[in-house]
């Protein structure tokens, strides 16, 4: 496989992937406990994140999660655009600020989801200001 099988040049000076190529994600999963930091960025460089998060809690209980992100100093706000499962839900989320960075937190949503394996893609957006 090599780097020029899979992207060409794109329009106004993008990276763009040639027909028939997707991605594939098996990243480091965490183990979901109460109040676990699933990601954390610098307020200043990054602004926005825009998630896809899985969880595995057994063979009959998945479930992912495309979550918005926005923060500043002192306050931060995430959406949930979209949720599917096959049970019912296995993470709660919620955002924490502090002057410089921003964190996404996950904990189970109800008894028996503890130790469900949990990871997240990420695409961060930078800060626009100077």
């Amino acid at each position: 496989m090599e780097f020029r099988d899979f992207f060409i040049k794109g329009a106004h000076n993008t990276l763009r992937l040639r027909n028939n190529t997707q991605f594939a994600y098996k990243n480091h999963w965490k183990s979901l406990h109460s109040n676990i930091v699933l990601d954390k960025w610098h307020i200043g460089e990054i602004m926005s994140a825009n998630y896809t998060i899985i969880a595995d809690n057994g063979r009959n209980d998945k479930e992912t999660i495309q979550v918005l992100a926005i923060a500043g100093p002192d306050d931060a706000a995430i959406t949930i655009t979209g949720r599917a499962g096959l049970s019912t839900d296995i993470l709660t989320l919620s955002a924490n600020v502090d002057k410089s960075s921003f964190e996404l937190i996950v904990s189970p949503a109800a008894a028996g989801k503890e130790g469900a394996r949990v990871m997240y893609t990420a695409t961060y957006f930078q800060t626009l200001a100077d």
